[in-house]
């Protein structure tokens, strides 16, 4: 894209640092700050393997990505209980329970082992960001949606109870929601979102959630739980 931006003429190593800046700048107000971040990273990647001098590059100021906001879905628990019935492959079943019945992230889930599982205690030892681990309690749904595909993965001693990609993890949640006709567009965090809203709805113990999502900054818990209309008429209702 870029020789074709520069008329195709041939650069030379001396041209490059000024020309990739001009290009950056041209492009950057018709993209979304992450696909200029994307262009930057290929371009000092080119100069590092061609070892070209590229000093702007190097001081060049990236947009600032808008922060993505997780969103519970409208129908809540009950549009998780929806996407975990109409999945036909028991690991993206499991893949919706770990991320809608126990709020994990994507990769948190597709990190989880059939070891890591204590049927006895119905707990699960969750690697979290920073390879920080908690130990997270697994209700009746979450257990249930995930045992089939930890029980295959442990017959087959595969490493991961979802053994999916981190790409086919988030489609598979997305199309799930399509085919049970989820009211938004649903990202693997919005799941994650609806179980901190329905959890906090439940026991308006932010610290609880706060827990359960393993962040260390209770302010970060807040982005992600929404106070339901319920719970709000509740407190209305003097």
């Amino acid at each position: 894209m870029m020789l074709l931006w520069a008329d195709q003429t041939a650069i030379r190593p001396d041209q490059f640092d000024n020309l990739a800046v001009r290009w950056l700048n041209a492009s950057r107000k018709e993209q979304k700050p992450k696909t200029t971040t994307r262009r930057y990273t290929s371009l000092r990647t080119w100069a590092t393997f061609a070892e070209w001098p590229a000093p702007m590059l190097e001081e060049y100021t990236l947009p600032t990505p808008a922060r993505a906001t997780p969103h519970p879905i409208p129908e809540g628990i009950d549009g998780v209980l929806a996407m975990a019935k109409v999945a036909t492959n028991d690991r993206h079943r499991a893949l919706v329970g770990l991320c809608g019945f126990a709020g994990l992230r994507v990769s948190e889930a597709l990190s989880v082992r059939p070891a890591d599982v204590d049927h006895h205690n119905r707990t699960l030892m969750v690697r979290g960001k920073g390879d920080r681990e908690r130990v997270v309690p697994l209700s009746d749904k979450a257990y249930a949606a995930i045992m089939p595909a930890v029980v295959d993965a442990a017959a087959l001693l595969r490493e991961s109870v979802v053994g999916l990609s981190d790409r086919g993890a988030r489609d598979a949640l997305t199309n799930l929601a399509k085919k049970v006709g989820i009211s938004i567009h649903v990202s693997s965090h919005d799941l994650r979102a609806t179980f901190a809203t329905a959890a906090y709805d439940k026991t308006l113990n932010l610290r609880a959630v706060q827990e359960l999502l393993g962040h260390s900054n209770p302010a970060t818990t807040q982005v992600y739980t929404r106070v339901s209309m319920t719970t709000m008429r509740d407190a209305a209702d003097l």
